[in-house]
C-alpha cells in the first residue's frame, strides 16, 4: 500500500458503509499525494462514532486545534450528525466545517458505490472495469454483487492511481 492511503477492510460483506476522505491541507499538496483514507463500517452507528472521534481528531491535528476547540468541533459534529436527514446533507455540512483540512468525497454503501450515478462512484466503476478489461461499451456500468469482492480488492489501487478529486 502506498503512503498516505489507508484502507480498512475488516467489514461485513453484506453491504458495508464506505467513507472516503482526502486531505485538502497545504501539507498534502506539498507532498504530492491526496492523503486519501477509505474506511468501511458495518453500520451507521460505527460510522457516526468514527466521525465524532477519530475524524474530529484528524481535523484537530491538521488544523492545530487546542483541546477546547477540538471539543467544540466534536459537539458540532455530533449535532450535525443528529440533525441531518440524509447522508448527502450530512456530508455537505461536515465538509463545510472542515474546509481546507479534509473533504469527504464518498459516504455511502457498497451497493451504492457499485451502482449509483455519482462522480466518485462513477470514477470507481470506470477504474474497476478498466482493470477488468471489460464493459468498454459502458465503463460506468453497475458492478454486480458477485464482483464486489474484486471491487474491494481494487479500492486501494484506485485511491492511489484513480481520478476522483
Amino acid at each position: 500500500m502506498l503512503p498516505g492511503v489507508v484502507v480498512l477492510r475488516e467489514v461485513n460483506m453484506n453491504n458495508p458503509l464506505a467513507l472516503c476522505h482526502v486531505d485538502e491541507s497545504f501539507n498534502a499538496s506539498l507532498l504530492g499525494n491526496r492523503g486519501s483514507q477509505l474506511h468501511w463500517f458495518e453500520d451507521q452507528e460505527q460510522l457516526c462514532q468514527y466521525l465524532q472521534e477519530e475524524y474530529v481528531d484528524l481535523l484537530a491535528d491538521t488544523g492545530e486545534l487546542d483541546e477546547e476547540q477540538t471539543e467544540a468541533a466534536r459537539e458540532r459534529f455530533a449535532l450535525i450528525i443528529e440533525q441531518s436527514l440524509s447522508l448527502p446533507a450530512m456530508v455537505d455540512h461536515l465538509n463545510d466545517l472542515s474546509s481546507g483540512l479534509r473533504r469527504i468525497v464518498w459516504l455511502g454503501s457498497l451497493a451504492e458505490l457499485a451502482e449509483l450515478d455519482d462522480e466518485f462512484a462513477n470514477a470507481v466503476r470506470r477504474y474497476f472495469w478498466g482493470e477488468q478489461d471489460d464493459n468498454e461499451d459502458d465503463p460506468e456500468a453497475p458492478i454486480p454483487e458477485s464482483l464486489w469482492p474484486d471491487l474491494l480488492d481494487l479500492m486501494d489501487d484506485f485511491l492511489a492511481e484513480g481520478e476522483y478529486c
